[in-house]
């Protein structure tokens, strides 16, 4: 496991989203982030395939964890993924963030999903500086 921002910590304590999903966060700092999970039964369509929306939640998981280190509190405002390939039951599915720009209110981060090694996925989005209550 790499390093993760103290806030990205406090985040993730209280985001049960995390254990339903089976994603874990591995590294999140300096505008990159990387989380990962293992292709189970419960995440295939009918195809045999892991769902598009699974592979989906885990590039914006990413994107969020890499947008939280350079706005601190951030929502996705705007999400494009690209499937490439498909992911099958017992692959392991890695995702690095890396932000490309950021002003302080917004920030762009591009993910790229892999399983076993082999790119899968693109996804490009914009995060947004939110308050939190």
């Amino acid at each position: 496991m790499g390093a993760v921002d103290p806030l990205v910590r406090e985040i993730l304590a209280g985001e049960p989203s995390l254990a339903w999903f089976g994603f874990t966060v591995d590294e999140a700092v300096s505008g990159r982030a990387v989380a990962s999970t293992q292709v189970g039964p419960e995440h295939v369509n009918a195809n045999g395939m892991a769902h598009g929306g699974f592979v989906f939640a885990l590039a914006d998981q990413a994107f969020a964890m890499a947008a939280t280190t350079v706005l601190h509190f951030s929502a996705t405002a705007d999400a494009q993924i690209h499937y490439l390939a498909p992911a099958h039951v017992g692959q392991r599915l890695v995702a690095t963030a890396q932000t490309s720009w950021h002003d302080g209110r917004r920030a762009v981060v591009d993910v790229i999903v892999t399983a076993d090694g082999d790119v899968i996925a693109t996804y490009s989005g914009m995060a947004r500086a939110v308050r939190r209550t």
